[in-house]
């Protein structure tokens, strides 16, 4: 378990391709956010909303994308 400000990050008991699956809980609400697993076709961990054939999955470099346009180019 990793715990942050704002979400803990927890393995759960299931495997995709033979490599621990990981939840993401809110911590106020307990709510889950999403998954980290590892995704073969890209040979990396990867976070995804939904278990669904239609999943969109974003790798760290996206992710840090991602933050980097929230921090810079968004306004308060």
């Amino acid at each position: 378990m990793k715990q942050y400000k704002h979400i803990t990050i927890l393995e759960t008991e299931e495997a995709y391709d033979n490599k621990p699956v990981y939840d993401i809980l809110n911590n106020k609400s307990g709510d889950s956010l999403g998954l980290i697993f590892y995704y073969k076709q890209w040979k990396k961990y990867v976070f995804t909303q939904t278990r669904t054939e239609d999943e969109i999955i974003f790798d760290n470099s996206c992710l840090r994308d991602i933050v980097d346009f929230l921090e810079n180019e968004t306004t308060n």
